[in-house]
């Protein structure tokens, strides 16, 4: 949650809603995030968020391709302790789609 709040909630809400203080300034109107794994079939898309959070697929408000924004962020290093790039930046992704997972709305 802590990493979600920190990265994610400006644009997407402190909920998921779409509705975070930053969502009225982007050139798209964002999805509530409680609805993925509705709007999915009724399977959370783990693999397809893991791709826009590390920048794999790209979407207009992340950013351009040649940047990714969370991958790039994720793999800085910090006062973590270790040195596998790659593990960093797939554990706080895990963390986040847990996040999401776990907000999941299925009406």
């Amino acid at each position: 949650a802590d990493l979600y709040l920190t990265n994610c909630s400006n644009c997407h809400g402190v909920y998921g809603e779409g509705d975070g203080p930053v969502s009225p300034d982007l050139p798209v109107e964002l999805l509530d995030l409680r609805y993925l794994s509705q709007r999915n079939g009724g399977v959370y898309p783990a693999d397809f968020v893991t791709e826009i959070v590390d920048g794999r697929i790209t979407r207009s408000s992340h950013g351009p391709a040649s940047m990714p924004v969370w991958g790039a962020e994720f793999a800085r290093t910090e006062a973590e302790g270790e040195s596998d790039v790659d593990a960093r930046v797939q554990a706080k992704t895990d963390a986040l789609n847990e996040f999401l997972r776990n907000i999941q709305i299925n009406d």
